[in-house]
């Protein structure tokens, strides 16, 4: 999940906070982890859908299918402030890392469930809500 307001040691809100102030971006190894992102608003349009239309008991993956490597994240976020790429930088790994994580959001989508904000109009509408709320 990302969006607007999210606590500034999660990653989207780390790069884009660090790249507003010219700092490095810190990437763990070779950036390549792959995550699947979800606007915050789309994760709550599903939530409540499930409670809506869901059958009590079972479970239901929330994912858009927006799998993007860190690196391409960081990439993005630089393209969309004009900031160079030199900014990135790498750092030693955690141990254990998980290299990806992703969902089967099949069942919920045969809910009638869709993601509404597309990855990139979500992340730059969170870019700027970081920009216009430095504190």
């Amino acid at each position: 999940n990302f969006g607007p307001n999210q606590y500034p040691e999660k990653l989207i809100p780390v790069l884009i906070l660090k790249a507003l102030n010219n700092k490095p971006l810190p990437l763990y190894g070779d950036g390549r982890q792959a995550r699947d992102w979800l606007y915050a608003e789309d994760n709550c349009a599903a939530i409540d859908l499930i409670w809506q239309k869901g059958k009590v008991g079972e479970t239901y993956n929330v994912g858009s299918g927006n799998e993007k490597q860190n690196i391409e994240v960081a990439r993005f976020i630089l393209k969309v402030l004009g900031k160079p790429e030199q900014l990135i930088s790498f750092v030693k790994d955690r141990p254990a890392h998980d290299r990806r994580y992703s969902l089967n959001s099949d069942k919920l989508k045969k809910l009638g469930w869709k993601e509404k904000n597309k990855f990139e109009d979500a992340l730059r509408k969170t870019i700027k809500w970081y920009k216009e709320n430095p504190g």
